[in-house]
Formats: C-alpha cells, sequence, structure tokens
C-alpha cells in the first residue's frame, strides 16, 4: 500500500515460473548489459540466468551452492560466490558454461568485482573479513580484515576509487582503499544496527545503508549521517534506481519499503506485499521494473514489479 491518497508505488505483474528448479535464493543481480537477471539459488545450487527479453530461464548453470554474482563485461564472466565448499566460480557470461574455480579457505556470502583492477571481492560468511582475488591467475591476492563480526554487502562508487563494506556485528560501514586493500575508516551508524543491503548514490556523494527496520543515508564522502526514514524490518537486499531517486528495500516480512531520495531527504512511498521471507530484489535501469525472486512449495519464480508514475 502507498502513502495515505496515494496510489501504491509499485504494481505487481504475473510470477514467472523458474521450471525445473527448486527452493531458496540469496543475491540477485542485474547484467544490463544482456539483460538478464542473475540469480544465485542457494537451495537449488545454481546461477540461474533469466533473460529479460524472453522472460525465460536462459539456463540454470550448476555451480554448487550459490550466494551472489559479480559481472566482469569486458572479461566476458560471472563469478559466483559459492560454497560447499567455500570457493568462487567462474562462468563464461556468453556460453554459460563453467570454466574456472578459485578454492577458498571458508563459507563466502556477498561478492563485487573492481572492473578498474580487475579483481574480485568476497565476503567471508564465517568472520569480518573478505578476499580479494585475482580470477586470471585464481589466486587470493590478499585477505582484508575488519573490525567486528559478520559482514554484508560490499559496494565500489563510480570511480573504484573506494570500496564501501556493510559489517553487521560492528553496526558500521568499513571504508576501503582498492588500490591498496587498507580500511581507512569505520563510520557509525548507530543509533541503527546490523546493515545488511548498500547502495552508492551516483551523481552525489549519497550512500544508502539499509538496517534494522530504518534506511540510512550517509555522506560517502565523510561519513556524516544526513537522514533516516523508517522501513519495514529484517530487510537482507536492497536496489537503488538512479534515475528515478528511489529505493527499493525487499524485507523478509512480505514487504518491499519503497523511498524516494529528493535533495538528501529520504521518504517513504509506500510499502507493497510481496512473498513472505523474499529477501532478493533488483532494478533494471533500463525500464525501471523492479525484480524479486522467491519459492512457494516446489516451485520458483521471478516476479516484475511496475513502478507508479512520479
Amino acid at each position: 500500500m502507498g502513502a495515505p491518497g496515494l496510489a501504491a508505488p509499485l504494481t505487481p505483474g504475473h510470477p514467472i515460473l523458474l521450471p525445473g528448479t527448486h527452493g531458496r535464493f540469496d543475491f540477485i543481480r542485474m547484467d544490463t548489459a544482456k539483460d538478464r537477471v542473475l540469480l544465485g539459488h542457494e537451495a537449488n545450487k545454481t546461477l540461474d540466468v533469466f533473460d529479460l527479453k524472453s522472460k525465460r530461464l536462459l539456463k540454470a548453470v550448476p555451480t554448487g551452492t550459490a550466494q551472489d554474482a559479480a559481472v566482469d563485461v569486458a572479461g566476458g564472466n560471472y563469478y559466483v560466490s559459492g560454497n560447499d565448499p567455500g570457493r568462487m566460480v567462474i562462468v563464461n557470461s556468453k556460453t554459460l558454461e563453467v570454466t574456472g574455480e578459485v578454492p577458498l579457505p571458508a563459507a563466502t556470502d556477498l561478492i563485487a568485482f573492481d572492473a578498474k583492477r580487475r579483481l574480485v571481492h568476497i565476503c567471508n560468511d564465517t568472520a569480518a573479513e573478505e578476499w580479494v582475488i585475482d580470477p586470471e591467475t585464481k589466486e587470493v591476492v590478499t585477505t582484508i580484515k575488519f573490525k567486528g563480526r559478520g559482514v554484508e554487502e560490499p559496494a565500489f562508487d563510480p570511480q573504484y576509487k573506494r570500496l564501501f563494506q556493510a559489517v553487521k556485528g560492528a553496526n558500521t560501514i568499513a571504508v576501503v582503499d582498492p588500490g591498496d586493500n587498507q580500511v581507512l575508516h569505520a563510520w557509525s551508524l548507530a543509533p541503527d544496527t546490523g546493515p545488511h543491503g548498500i547502495a552508492v548514490v551516483p551523481g552525489g556523494k549519497g550512500l544508502l545503508a539499509a538496517c534494522g527496520g530504518e534506511l540510512v543515508l550517509l555522506n560517502r564522502a565523510t561519513g556524516r549521517i544526513v537522514d533516516r526514514a523508517t522501513t519495514a524490518g529484517r530487510v537482507d537486499e536492497m536496489a537503488y534506481d538512479a534515475k528515478l531517486h528511489t529505493a527499493y528495500c525487499a524485507s523478509r516480512e512480505g514487504k518491499i519499503s519503497v523511498l524516494a531520495l529528493t535533495a538528501d531527504k529520504l521518504t517513504l512511498l509506500g510499502e507493497v506485499q510481496d512473498e513472505p521471507g523474499t529477501g532478493s530484489i533488483v532494478v533494471d535501469p533500463k525500464t525501471h521494473t523492479v525484480w524479486i525472486a522467491f519459492h512457494k512449495g516446489d516451485e520458483c519464480f521471478v516476479q516484475p514489479f511496475t513502478p507508479s508514475p512520479l
């Protein structure tokens, strides 16, 4: 439902079946260059590649337990954070075949690709650290350690000058110089706790962090908290549409919180019902369609949501 007197901020479309797959998802991402949604299908032990033009599943790539994926446009690869055992899996984005993997010493979680230095950052799901991997040599270059326990989403600024890392156990956003992989700052989010999904706001200095029941807006140059707004609880992944200046927070309570960002001010536009337990969300910057992924019984679906006119 939307704010009083306003239309709902998103209109749900029909769920689309992903045939032959089952079980829960973790994180989902956009391959904007190829018009695809990439789904870390944890329980299915695949990277599911969904084509946005044909609205069909191209392939469930057998990667083992898949948590998240990053896109390397120039290299023609998808990098998947995989588990059982912990490893990074390399998938050719043209053939959708697994072409290699890098063993890791513990379970993995979220992932980000540094396109400037051509290095992959993968979060350790068991400790406050992340591995930096060279996908060409298939070696771990270094390990970045953070103060606290548990890391969630990493995000690069548009110029790859800084990496921002949510550290949920410390309730901070850590700032890393990806040139030497040194931690420069640990910005407190107090009184908010448990940061999970984060998003860089292009064209300005904003950084969004989804915490326990609030979305926090920081100045990513100084770490100063600029504004905050209430969301549904248990938000895992979030997405930001830079053209529409709209943030989408996926709550496992069965709601998508929709917020507008205007002149350093966050405004809750409303909450839209989705499938309970869903924590995955992504937005297509070309069409502005919001996508979620969920399982219901023995079947799995992706579902589009269309934003209402502003």
